[in-house]
């Protein structure tokens, strides 16, 4: 079942990413909008990575 929170931790990373690999990162409403997302994304999966207390 943790496969799946990979995948989706890679998406958060390549959002995070991604105005500067496709070049609009001069863009700053663009910019902050996906690293806020991407790490949102990847803070989010990563916290799910953590198991529960019992």
């Amino acid at each position: 079942m943790h496969w799946n929170y990979w995948i989706v931790f890679g998406i958060g990373i390549w959002v995070l990413l991604s105005p500067w690999i496709l070049g609009f990162s001069s863009y700053n409403i663009a910019l902050w909008s996906n690293i806020l997302s991407g790490c949102l994304i990847s803070i989010f999966v990563l916290w799910n990575f953590v198991p529960p207390e019992e």
